[in-house]
Order: C-alpha cells, then structure tokens, then sequence
C-alpha cells in the first residue's frame, strides 16, 4: 500500500463510482478496479460494496477512507513544509455552520490574509450535522459545532453562547414586542433545520422539557429559505439574533427573545484530532478564529453572542 492506492481509493468513494473515479484520475476503469481490488488482497479486508448503482465503503473502507484522507493531506504538506522554512503556510479547511458564516467567513478570511498570507483557507459551509460528519471524516482541518452546554473538552476550543429568538409573526400575535414564552409557542407553525442539525435537535429537545410538541411544518436545511418564509408571514422560524439582524426590516420581521425557558447554546471551534498538537497553520487559524469572534463581539458587529 502506498500514497497512490490511498488516493485511488478515496477518488472512488468520493464519486460513489469505479467509472466516475476512472475518468477524473485519468486512467482506465480496469486499471482502477485492478488497483482497488490489489488494495482489499493487501489489507486482507473488502473495501468496497459493489452494485449496480455504484459502489458504497464497507465498514473496514469507511475506517480506511476516514484515515486516508489525514494521511494523504499530511504526505502533500511535507514538501511544502521544507520549502517554505519557518513560515506558516499552508491550506487550512474550515467547516462553519451557515448561522456561523454569515458573521465569521469575511472576518476570518481578512485576519488570515493580513496576519498569515501563505495560509490557504478552505471554507466550508453547511448545516451542522453534515460539518460535523466532515469532521469525524478527516475532510476538514477545523470546523465550529455547537453545543448543549460550556464545558470543556478535548481538541475543543469554546467561542461564544447564544440565545434563540422567534422569527416571524406569530398568530394569535404576541403579547409582547421582544420576548415570547415556549408554552406560546407550541401551535404556531415552524420552518426549522431536518434531523441532522443541531438546531433541530436542540428545538426539539426544548418544547420535550416542557412537555410540547412543537408544530413543525417543514424541514427547511437553508438560512436564507427559512426567513423568507417567515417574512412571509406563513410560518415563523427559530434562529440566533445575528441571522437576520442586518436584515432591513429585521424589526417588522418581528425578533422575540423565547424565554420560559431560554433556549441557549454554546459554539465551539474543534479540531480533526484529539491526541496531537495540530500544525502550526491550523492553530494560527484557529486563534484567528478566537480573535476575530472577540473582536467583533466586542464591535457590537456580532449581535446576540457571549464571548466566552
């Protein structure tokens, strides 16, 4: 086994097909499938499920396919590493939340440029459960993921909180202008994040604790769809402050703290691994993470968050 195979093989889970994976290394499907199936003989393990819709990673590839993907970034930092010396550089993957990016994707973007020019950032943004599924994979080098509460954990780095807010009108309307309680809540109807998100999670386990069941009335896995839809008047939305707070209508829009209880959450940024110090280029971003959420929390430019 060497770099090569890796790099075959995760070509060929990637695109879910032998063919697929074919063309875009640029050699012949034979030849890939002779390649893969010299892998399986080597590690004595199948790899790959193959059917007739393409081929999917066993158990075994998914271990591999996830550890692959360290092994083979780390082999293209090394001769990079020894040419540039004592300078960071280097490419830095990034997974954010779409609730996180709209505030931190620019501000980052600008504080690595001006402090670590020879950083290469890659920006991801997606619904929390697919960053964090990212993450767990080995695609990215850092990713922001929320949590219940602030403790401290490993390879974690704690950020901010934030409360949850209403957004929308609801009907009968609210009683008051900026807050609503849960118990209010629990017949209007609602656009939230599908299953897999930590929003969704955390709304549901908040109307559960109360005994509610909230009135969800689609699964909406889009920041921009969500308060559309609740400027439409049809339906209401739950989301942090900062999402619509530079929205132009944000205060017709209608913005109610939920309270009775409060629903907050913590946000973190974390590393790929938790057992070795990250390069340096990752922590430089990862500070630079840090850095400019402060900063911005402190420029009233992040509305809602509690620096931690």
């Amino acid at each position: 086994m060497d770099i090569a195979h890796l790099r075959d093989f995760i070509a060929v889970v990637d695109s879910g097909s032998l063919t697929r994976a074919a063309a875009g290394l640029y050699v012949s499907q034979p030849a890939l499938s002779q390649r893969i199936a010299q892998l399986e003989a080597e590690l004595g393990v199948r790899l790959l499920e193959r059917g007739p819709r393409g081929v999917t990673p066993t158990a075994a590839g998914r271990a591999l396919y996830r550890d692959a993907q360290q092994l083979v970034r780390q082999f293209d930092r090394i001769a990079g590493d020894v040419l540039n010396g004592d300078h960071i550089h280097g490419p830095v993957a990034v997974g954010l939340p779409t609730t996180v990016s709209v505030r931190l994707a620019p501000a980052l973007y600008s504080w690595t440029k001006a402090n670590h020019p020879g950083i290469h950032l890659q920006l991801f943004e997606s619904m929390s459960g697919y960053i964090q599924e990212l993450l767990t994979l080995g695609r990215l080098d850092l990713a922001v993921l929320y949590r219940d509460d602030d403790a401290v954990r490993p390879a974690e780095t704690l950020l901010y909180s934030e409360d949850l807010f209403l957004i929308g009108q609801p009907k009968p309307p609210a009683a008051e202008a900026d807050e609503i309680g849960l118990v209010d809540l629990q017949n209007t109807p609602l656009v939230v994040p599908g299953g897999r998100s930590n929003l969704r999670a955390l709304i549901d386990r908040a109307f559960a604790a109360q005994g509610l069941v909230p009135s969800i009335v689609a699964d909406v896995d889009s920041l921009g769809a969500m308060i559309r839809i609740a400027a439409g008047g049809e339906a209401c939305t739950i989301l942090p402050l900062s999402s619509v707070a530079d929205q132009a209508n944000h205060r017709d829009l209608g913005v109610r703290r939920i309270r009775n209880p409060v629903i907050s959450r913590s946000v973190a940024v974390c590393t790929a691994v938790e057992y070795y110090p990250a390069r340096d280029a990752v922590a430089a971003v990862r500070e630079g993470i840090s850095v400019v959420t402060r900063q911005m929390a402190a420029a009233g430019e992040w509305p809602g968050i509690r620096p931690a």
